[in-house]
């Protein structure tokens, strides 16, 4: 068997390198019969003659240049697997897999730290997921994806963890033609006179339709629902039909500008929607806890807050 270790590569190259036992010897800190005697072992253990004295220099057999040429090939590997073994480790080399709904890919603080994320770790290999918050939920628990960015309400399971990340402006959306189209800005009093796209939520109600249903029960007024829809993209499609009018967030402001006007809506209190990020309780990846600690480092900063309206 080869009982040979990598420091004997290391010191036959060092040799090879120098061509002078004494100066390698310097070189690796070692006394010189001691990598003398290293070499000898080599040797033994190889059972071929790798070096030879030519009167007062050495110079490599062809055994030893064959060696030299394969050693060096195997230490070469050894450094680029300690230096991606460290990298992974501190998660600047993996994949990492974000799910996105439909309607969060559209919010400019997402693309903001997805930019981020890609130019802090280009080693990491990322790949985005667009589908329905349910199925990114189950996604996350089956180990599909690592992370997603997601509309409340967080789910209800101890196997995920969430944090908020961002909130965004309700803005109403109405048709091209409609009457309200002309203005400035819009309250919620006039637009609730209208047939409304309702902003149901799959599981149950959403916060956005909470805060709707709050401020009709205000008003004193039931709604007068056209249609229901979980997709805010949808809602916005369905106004553009001229079905009705809605309430979307912020950033999907621009979407069928051919067909829709978008206007801010003037409510108090106003009305708000989050984004949060949602990944697994359990996640020993450190390019998972890498992409968290940007996400906080974000919000901390930019705080979580309804960014200002501005059509």
């Amino acid at each position: 068997s080869i009982g040979m270790e990598l420091r004997h590569l290391r010191y036959f190259c060092a040799v090879a390198d120098e061509m002078h036992v004494t100066r390698a010897a310097e070189r690796l800190h070692l006394a010189q019969p001691a990598l003398t005697q290293q070499i000898k072992a080599l040797e033994g253990e190889l059972q071929v003659e790798l070096l030879r004295r030519v009167g007062r220099r050495i110079e490599l057999t062809e055994a030893g240049i064959a060696f030299r040429r394969e050693a060096e090939a195997i230490l070469d590997r050894v450094r680029v697997a300690s230096l991606i073994a460290q990298e992974t480790a501190r998660g600047q080399t993996g994949r990492l897999s974000i799910g996105l709904t439909e309607s969060s890919g559209f919010v400019p603080a997402v693309t903001a730290i997805l930019k981020q994320a890609r130019e802090r770790w280009p080693r990491v290999e990322t790949s985005l997921i667009q589908a329905r918050s349910g199925s990114l939920v189950t996604a996350l628990i089956e180990r599909r994806i690592d992370v997603a960015f997601v509309r409340p309400p967080a789910p209800p399971d101890a196997a995920l963890q969430s944090w908020p990340f961002v909130s965004e402006a309700v803005v109403a959306v109405v048709p091209i033609t409609h009457r309200l189209a002309s203005q400035r800005s819009v309250t919620f009093s006039t637009l609730a006179r209208e047939a409304l796209i309702w902003p149901q939520a799959r599981d149950g109600d959403g916060p956005l339709h909470t805060q709707i249903d709050a401020a009709f029960t205000q008003l004193g007024r039931a709604p007068r629902i056209a249609q229901e829809t979980p997709e805010f993209v949808m809602a916005v499609n369905l106004v553009a039909t001229g079905l009705g009018v809605s309430l979307v967030p912020q950033s999907i402001v621009g979407l069928r500008a051919d067909a829709v006007v978008y206007l801010p809506l003037r409510s108090t209190p106003t009305f708000s929607i989050k984004i949060i990020l949602l990944a697994r309780t359990a996640d020993a990846s450190p390019t998972v806890a890498n992409f968290l600690a940007l996400a906080r480092e974000y919000t901390a900063e930019h705080g979580d807050r309804p960014s200002p309206v501005s059509l």
